[in-house]
């Protein structure tokens, strides 16, 4: 429980004292070692599972702050801790099945190895949450890992694991009253060398790139009450242009508006094909009443860009094969439209462009396994807008606007987790990492603030600027170190002007990608491929002792 405990106090928005991550195993650890000294007959993966339980039960109760039903409240807590804990829990299990059929020896090596290879598969399955990557216990701790522009979050997984293990091994020996320094003092170079490289290079490294002059939104419109039909979707997109006007200055080149900032419901004349469309139909943008108003704007404001979240739609031509998460779009019609948690992008030139978000939110934007479990829908987490299976793309696209130079990141609000995800866009040209979210969903708890933590390390990956804006807080923007400024408040309607530079170089972890989690799940395939087959051979060399010595005790050949 101590090891959960301390994970707590180490996470941002929690504690926030991240150095405790280098300590918080070492009481998981040591009880892992009084219970093998003492010969527990009972398992240790209980009290495994206990402390993993603790640590995201302490991280993450705010998804009990849904306003849904009692019944989809406790659903939407119990289900990632669960199936989180589970996951955490099966790098110590097999790391004690290694030490059993292997040797003891190996034990320490496959726990990281497995560990980091969890970390890197739990970006990319259909119940992806990698919100407990250890490497991001130092999202509001930039100074101390800007070498994360080579090796991606995941360097500071193994950061934090090496130093856990060289702790252990100091404490183990001086406790049994063998010789402990040369593994405290690996422990302390293991911690200060990196730390005192990222410091240097934290405090001489000058931001590249020519200067863009950007506006974020942030409305403050209530999810539950005025989102989502509350509130007109046209009077809404209204307040946000006041508020985007009282900011701008003479040399403002982009406005930013947060996640699903247009609504657009109207179906009207759906039978009559794409020329009867009314809404926010990615067939025909152009057309929306929202999208209307926004080039109005930009009339006004001449050689300025706008970049909103939307909840759009695509109807599917008539003929064309039903793509995956298509719904019906009425049993009498024969036609089928897919959803999308998207974003839309006015250039300065009057082009209209669209991305639709690809890392969806399992149970609420996307029903895992559904093409082993088939349509799910019902099942899925109502946070308004566009729920249930969603569709997705798979090209990491970019926002381009000519005339002011630049080239923005569309990263809509769960996007900002996943490091890969934001550097594959920055390979297809992206220069300046646009983060929109609505983060109102769980009220004032330690949720938004973990969420923005993630901006932080996104920017020193890549060393792009961050322009975050969100709907109910908090907006700001990113400096190419990861540094946050320009704040606003939560819950409170607020714009934000800065001007943030357009680095072009790529950085080794753009390039390369996340050269450790590949590589950790490589080794882990060689890992658990060694211990099934040394199992299945003490196995069929067990069942034939047993042949051998039939009923009655050892044959003569045996003898």
């Amino acid at each position: 429980m101590l090891s959960g405990l301390l994970w707590a106090a180490a996470w941002p928005g929690i504690g926030g004292l991240a150095p405790l991550a280098f300590v918080a195993w070492l009481p998981l650890l040591h009880a892992e070692r009084l219970h093998d000294t003492l010969g527990g007959r009972r398992s240790f993966v209980p009290w495994v599972l206990l402390a993993h339980f603790v640590w995201n039960a302490s991280c993450s109760w705010w998804f009990f702050m849904v306003s849904e039903p009692m019944p989809t409240r406790i659903v939407s807590v119990t289900a990632p801790v669960v199936v989180n804990t589970l996951l955490m829990t099966m790098p110590w299990w097999l790391k004690r099945v290694a030490a059993r059929i292997i040797s003891p020896r190996v034990a320490v090596p496959a726990f990281m190895i497995l560990w980091l290879a969890m970390e890197r598969l739990h970006h990319g399955w259909d119940l992806q949450w990698p919100w407990f990557s250890l490497g991001n216990v130092f999202g509001f701790w930039p100074a101390w890992v800007q070498w994360y522009e080579v090796t991606g979050m995941l360097g500071g997984s193994l950061w934090v694991l090496v130093v856990t293990i060289l702790l252990d091994a100091a404490l183990r020996n001086r406790m049994i009253g063998a010789p402990f320094k040369r593994h405290a003092i690996a422990a302390v170079l293991v911690v200060l060398l990196p730390l005192s490289s990222s410091l240097v290079r934290f405090h001489t490294y000058e931001e590249r790139g020519a200067e863009l002059d950007v506006v974020v939104v942030q409305p403050n419109v209530d999810p539950y009450l005025e989102k989502f039909g509350g509130v007109d979707a046209l009077t809404q997109l209204e307040q946000m242009l006041a508020q985007a006007d009282a900011a701008m200055g003479p040399g403002t080149r982009l406005v930013i508006l947060p996640e699903t900032a247009l609504q657009e419901r109207s179906y009207a004349d759906l039978t009559a094909g794409p020329e009867g469309l009314h809404g926010l139909w990615e067939n025909d943008l152009g057309r929306s009443a929202s999208v209307e108003r926004m080039r109005a704007f930009q009339a006004d404001h001449p050689g300025v860009a706008m970049l909103a979240g939307m909840s759009s739609y695509y109807l599917v031509p008539q003929g064309a094969p039903k793509p995956p998460a298509a719904r019906h779009l009425g049993e009498n019609t024969g036609r089928w439209y897919q959803a999308s948690n998207a974003a839309v992008f006015l250039a300065a030139d009057g082009t209209v462009g669209h991305y639709r978000k690809s890392k969806l939110v399992a149970g609420v934007e996307a029903m895992p396994f559904e093409s082993v479990l088939g349509r799910l829908d019902d099942l899925a987490l109502d946070l308004g807008g566009t729920t249930g299976s969603l569709a997705q793309q798979e090209e990491r696209a970019v926002f381009r606007d000519r005339s002011a130079g630049f080239s923005a990141i569309p990263v809509i609000c769960y996007e900002s987790v996943f490091g890969e995800h934001v550097a594959a866009h920055v390979r297809n040209g992206g220069d300046l990492i646009t983060v929109i979210t609505n983060d109102g969903w769980w009220g004032r708890s330690p949720g938004y603030r973990q969420h923005l933590a993630f901006s932080g390390l996104r920017a020193i990956e890549t060393r792009r600027a961050v322009a975050r804006s969100a709907n109910t807080g908090i907006s700001c923007f990113v400096d190419q170190r990861g540094v946050m400024k320009d704040l606003t408040a939560w819950w409170e309607p607020a714009a934000r002007r800065s001007s943030v530079r357009l680095n072009r170089t790529w950085t080794p972890f753009v390039k390369f990608g996340d050269v450790i989690g590949r590589v950790a799940v490589l080794l882990a395939i060689v890992l658990l491929t060694a211990l099934l087959l040394r199992a299945a051979r003490t196995r069929y060399r067990n069942s034939g002792t047993r042949r051998a010595m039939g009923p009655s005790g050892p044959s003569k050949r045996t003898t």
